[in-house]
């Protein structure tokens, strides 16, 4: 898995998450209001906020991850439900250099 991330990068699988979206919802993944969830997130596996965006079907995709690098990604509808789309460990940064002339 972490090689996958290294080759493509979130937004690649961010992308996916997002075509998967109306799958997901159907696999029965934790699902609940935002709030609580970011609680658990934060007090239970203290994870923090790493990254965020907005899909093109209008779903928040947020990033946490822990110091011991366990992560996890949410996605959030308008009306404030979150389901876990996906957990996992070693969690890597990787920091870019801007294109020239961007």
């Amino acid at each position: 898995m972490a090689r996958f991330h290294r080759r493509h990068g979130l937004s690649g699988f961010a992308a996916a998450l997002t075509i998967l979206f109306p799958m997901i919802a159907q696999a029965q993944l934790p699902c609940a209001p935002r709030e609580e969830i970011i609680t658990q997130l934060v007090e239970r596996y203290e994870e923090a906020p790493e990254a965020n965006g907005v899909t093109a079907q209008g779903l928040l995709l947020e990033v946490f991850v822990s110091e011991g690098r366990s992560w996890t990604i949410i996605l959030t509808t308008p009306q404030g439900l979150s389901c876990v789309a996906a957990v996992g460990e070693n969690w890597e940064r990787e920091f870019r250099k801007p294109e020239v002339g961007f």
